[in-house]
């Protein structure tokens, strides 16, 4: 029979008067097909264009399990030194059963003198569970080389039951090698595994791979760049320490790294909210996380925190009225122009500070005079906190002071004299704050956010509108007709309560 060989170009090889599509398998992936170089299949016409034609879709297919195969091995990570260590281990175990079984109490001789007739009925035994192991592998011929031993006469039983323990150990590398497609010093890990499954320390099933898709996931839900960036930071913070330590993800394990990270009530939950987001993607789109936790008890739930003591709290203290205005005269005799202005502009408003740092002229509403009268928050870390803020008539002079000294190409209130990752443009100005305020002898629990709550504070104790007061420092209230459908209050209410405020900068 005539056999074209095939074009490199099309795949295609002609048998007799048929095409037929043909590919290379790659070596890597070869255990996969039964350890075939090549795939051929006919093509059922001896038109070479339609040939040509077929064998380009059927070509596709086959590369497209190609891929397939390989991202398979990717996500799967190390469950495939857990599969095995599983599988050796209960393997030994029943092994070892029997023939301690068979064999107590006859140490003493060379071979022992338990009775041949109990020698042979244990090795028929082990042999049964090596049967089922090698259909378990997907490697029928595993016990080929043994039955030939099995035929030699001469052969003493240990013996025949040492190769026996041979053939189950290269069972499971086999079986692991060409379900798992290992290759180099993989197969070596692999015999080391079967022959001692104590040697493989649990390692964790977040790996590097799922947290760069859920790290992509992410920005696709919530463009906040900051949370997404924290959030992966904490969850590798997890599977480096799962990995190290050896300990398999469960509830003990991650209370013992919450206890290893702090006691504070505010860093354990920011650690499990991050926890907790991955768990929730990772059981809908990474294959081999689901397929271990997704029917489990989420390993994040039900830890408790603190709720008493110098752990317990989870807000930053107060600053009273007059701190607030000793830390802005300590700013301006240190010459910070900037850092002064920046402590009233949070102190009349109850902005956080980088919504303080992305005030600009296109965020001003001026009035018909063109005078300002207020200013737009258009970026915030929940809905509720997008908002409009009216000027104190204490701030007004200040703030058309800077207005008119825009900085940047944006017009911004604040000049940014760093570069962030995360686009935090007054983090120099924060940690100069955090350096004054230590000076100031102020500790941890007082932060600039505690100019947020000296706001809030002195707006309930100067008879604000209580009602108004969440729609000024962007706070939801908790009511669904007004969180979802209320604009909020009129200008002029938000107006009369900010006017409560009242402070004696100097």
């Amino acid at each position: 029979m005539d056999i074209i060989m095939p074009s490199r170009s099309n795949h295609l090889v002609q048998r007799g008067t048929v095409w037929h599509a043909r590919i290379d398998v790659p070596a890597d992936l070869r255990p996969a097909f039964g350890n075939r170089r090549i795939l051929s299949k006919s093509l059922r016409t001896g038109d070479k264009r339609l040939a040509q034609e077929l064998a380009s879709t059927q070509v596709g297919q086959w590369k497209a399990e190609f891929r397939a195969i390989r991202d398979a091995k990717i996500r799967s990570g190390d469950q495939w030194r857990e599969e095995l260590a599983r599988a050796a281990k209960t393997h030994h175990s029943q092994t070892d059963e029997i023939l301690l079984s068979t064999m107590k109490g006859t140490l003493g001789s060379e071979y022992g003198s338990a009775p041949l007739d109990e020698l042979r009925e244990a090795r028929d035994e082990v042999r049964d569970l090596l049967e089922q192991l090698a259909q378990t592998m997907g490697i029928p011929d595993a016990l080929n080389d043994w039955d030939a031993i099995m035929g030699k006469d001469g052969v003493h039983e240990t013996d025949r039951m040492h190769q026996l323990r041979e053939a189950q150990l290269l069972a499971l590398v086999q079986g692991a090698q060409n379900t798992w497609l290992l290759k180099g010093d993989e197969i070596g890990e692999a015999q080391a595994i079967a022959k001692d499954p104590s040697t493989y320390k649990p390692k964790s099933p977040i790996s590097s791979t799922s947290i760069e898709r859920f790290s992509e996931f992410y920005l696709t839900q919530n463009d906040n760049v900051r949370t997404r960036d924290v959030y992966v930071a904490k969850v590798t913070k997890l599977s480096t320490w799962l990995t190290t330590n050896g300990k398999e993800l469960n509830f003990d394990s991650v209370a013992e790294f919450l206890d290893s990270v702090g006691k504070q009530r505010q860093t354990r939950t920011g650690y499990l909210a991050a926890f907790r987001r991955y768990h929730e993607w990772a059981c809908r789109y990474d294959t081999y996380y689901r397929g271990i936790y997704a029917d489990a008890k989420n390993p994040f739930d039900n830890h408790t925190h603190p709720k008493v003591g110098a752990n317990a709290g989870n807000n930053w203290d107060v600053y009273k009225r007059e701190e607030a205005e000793r830390l802005h005269t300590a700013a301006l005799a240190k010459g910070d122009t900037d850092l002064a202005d920046l402590i009233v502009f949070a102190c009349y408003t109850g902005c956080r500070i980088e919504e303080l740092g992305r005030i600009r002229r296109e965020t001003t509403v001026f009035d018909k005079d063109g005078t300002p009268i207020s200013f737009k928050v258009d970026d915030a870390k929940t809905k509720a906190g997008l908002r409009e803020v009216p000027i104190h008539s204490a701030l007004l002079p200040m703030y058309v002071r800077r207005l008119e000294a825009p900085q940047g190409s944006h017009d911004f209130l604040f000049a940014s004299s760093d570069k962030h990752k995360h686009g935090l443009r007054l983090n120099a100005l924060g940690q100069r704050f955090t350096k004054l305020k230590r000076a100031e002898g102020f500790g941890d629990r007082h932060v600039f956010h505690s100019f947020r709550r000296c706001t809030v504070t002195q707006l309930h104790q100067n008879g604000a509108d209580q009602s108004v007061i969440p729609y000024i420092v962007g706070h939801e209230i908790g009511l669904l007709t007004y969180d979802l459908y209320s604009d909020g209050p009129e200008f002029s209410k938000k107006k009369e309560a900010i006017e409560k405020l009242v402070f004696n900068f100097t």
